[in-house]
């Protein structure tokens, strides 16, 4: 039986957290006494704020209200009014509602930015599918997987319905956003009391570092229009640059 989106509202990919949500908020560059600063944080939630160079970082558990600070974001970016600094969104968080994770994991796509995991901190559970968003993306810190639950508890027939839509939902999201399959396998194998921190090899196996395949082949293309050449020329001075070696064109 398929349900619809509606019917997964509840999902969770993190233990419960009482009283916590995330936050999405910026800092704004602001002129000090000899040099620019950086301000205290500010929330998207709190109204429309003026226009600034930011840093933005979406950190705590993410809920549905930060579906709704998202896209406040989004439209202050859209318009130029706030623009990004080295357009990077920093991530911190410790889970949440897994649709409103995969809600931001695609407005961020559709912005164009990097996602950022910064040394010493992590990003774990539903914060993982916001992170995926980012057109590339980099870890300094940790990210963690594990296998969502609902945080209900009553009998419900429709339950095993249910979580079978939720793996379809899953497996949908990562084929969207252009991960391997292995990653859909790699949460759902780890239960959902525990978290598996995963090592730089998986993060780069699971392309959760740098580009996804189809992201870097439209970098490569654009690239190799700017500097008029074909593509196999381009991909080899690609190669060629990665080696610290030099060719020339033939």
């Amino acid at each position: 039986m398929f349900l619809p989106a509606a019917a997964v509202l509840l999902l969770a990919l993190a233990l419960d957290c009482p009283g916590a949500r995330a936050e999405i908020s910026y800092r704004t560059l602001e002129p000090g006494n000899s040099q620019p600063r950086w301000s205290a944080p500010k929330a998207y939630a709190d109204g429309l704020p003026s226009p600034a160079q930011v840093r933005i970082r979406i950190s705590g558990q993410i809920t549905r209200d930060d579906v709704d600070s998202a896209r406040v974001m989004a439209s202050l970016l859209a318009s130029g009014r706030h623009k990004l600094v080295d357009n990077t969104v920093w991530l911190a968080g410790s889970g949440g509602d897994v649709d409103a994770a995969m809600h931001l994991g695609r407005l961020l796509r559709s912005l164009g930015v990097f996602t950022l995991v910064g040394e010493g901190e992590q990003c774990l559970s539903a914060c993982v599918f916001a992170f995926m968003g980012g057109d590339k993306r980099a870890v300094a810190g940790q990210l963690g997987i594990h296998r969502p639950f609902f945080p209900t508890t009553e009998a419900d027939p429709q339950r095993p319905a249910r979580f079978r839509h939720l793996q379809r939902t899953l497996r949908d999201y990562i084929e969207e956003l252009d991960f391997p399959p292995s990653l859909y396998e790699a949460v759902m194998v780890v239960p959902p009391e525990s978290m598996q921190l995963l090592a730089i090899a998986e993060l780069k196996r699971f392309y959760l570092v740098g580009m996804s395949p189809s992201s870097e082949d439209i970098a490569d293309a654009a690239a190799a229009r700017r500097l008029g050449m074909p593509m196999a020329e381009y991909l080899r001075r690609k190669a060629s640059e990665a080696r610290g070696t030099t060719i020339t064109s033939r």
